[in-house]
């Protein structure tokens, strides 16, 4: 059974709170060190710094959102336990509406450990009890309404679902963060989707093909219905389709070329960046540069989510990048 907490508080005005983007996904409680090197054999590594913050696809969108200042909500599950009350607690922090990260007894909320090495590259070591990701009992569906878009990524498929169905049937604009993920359950939400945005690495598992800009051709021609079907490339900038406006090609937005410090949640800054430009009504291409930039500055700060830029940050990148000569 799951417990939600308490609600979110209202505006330090009394006002009631803004409406907020709803980000459904999995949670973690991260342990995350810097060292000078990925181990090749079983060793005592010691760390040159650490941290432990609550983390995660969607949890790390709506935090990037929050801080572009387009408000969100998190829906999630954690376990009865010292890590889901730490989960809580720290994305409250953040200015997130955690009202929604509700509790599931006996079961142990999910944690991970991440190694980033000098490069900036990482390796993970996530453990998810599945019994996190059963059922979709207790959402407050008609809260969708309300929202000015909702982002779903690929932890939670069943009340992915729910939401993108309820999203859809409403009008609200959403947004699938279509990481790697069993095959079924991608093919169960990306149909249910306006915005199907994958990683590349959930790409090649889809739609095996010579080049990338092929087999979002191919992907895009499955998805009829979305307005945009996107892969992130990562420095490569993104390819992207528009299939419900009837287009069959494929263009390239390219990105930000930066010295990475650590890509930690950069694709999840990425997300959240572009669910902010589409709920401010930017236009494809901008919404995908200011994403890009956001990403960008991300890579270079250190400790994951904590790295992602304010709108402000944003805005002077791009406005620098926009200054250099072609």
């Amino acid at each position: 059974m799951d417990r939600p907490t308490a609600t979110a508080a209202p505006d330090a005005d009394g006002k009631a709170a803004p409406a907020r983007v709803i980000c459904l996904g999995g949670v973690f409680w991260e342990s995350i060190f810097r060292v000078d090197h990925f181990p090749a054999r079983g060793i005592k590594l010691l760390p040159e710094g650490g941290r432990q913050l609550a983390s995660g696809m969607a949890p790390a969108a709506a935090v990037a959102m929050n801080r572009l200042g387009v408000p969100a909500a998190l829906w999630a599950r954690v376990g009865d336990d010292v890590a889901g009350h730490s989960v809580r607690a720290d994305l409250a922090r953040e200015g997130l509406d955690v009202a929604q990260v509700c509790t599931r007894a006996g079961v142990a909320t999910a944690f991970s450990s991440i190694l980033v090495d000098p490069a900036g590259e990482r390796l993970v070591v996530p453990c998810f009890d599945p019994r996190l990701a059963e059922g979709a009992d207790g959402l407050p569906v008609d809260a969708v309404r309300q929202a000015p878009a909702v982002l779903v990524d690929m932890r939670w498929p069943d009340a992915g679902q729910v939401l993108l169905e309820r999203a859809r049937a409403e009008g609200v604009p959403s947004v699938l963060d279509a990481d790697l993920a069993p095959v079924d359950a991608l093919w169960r939400l990306m149909p249910l989707a306006d915005h199907v945005l994958l990683s590349e690495v959930a790409l090649e598992r889809l739609m095996p093909a010579e080049s990338p800009d092929r087999a979002l051709a191919a992907l895009a021609g499955e998805l009829p219905r979305a307005e945009v079907v996107g892969v992130t490339l990562g420095a490569g900038g993104a390819l992207l389709a528009e299939p419900a406006r009837g287009g069959a090609g494929v263009r390239a937005i390219p990105g930000f070329r930066v010295e990475p410090v650590d890509t930690l949640n950069a694709g999840d800054v990425w997300h959240g960046a572009y669910v902010a430009g589409l709920v401010e009504g930017l236009d494809l291409t901008a919404r995908v540069r200011r994403a890009h930039a956001a990403a960008a500055l991300k890579c270079t700060r250190p400790w994951g989510r904590l790295g992602a830029p304010d709108r402000a940050q944003v805005q002077a990148f791009l406005a620098a990048q926009d200054r250099v000569p072609a």
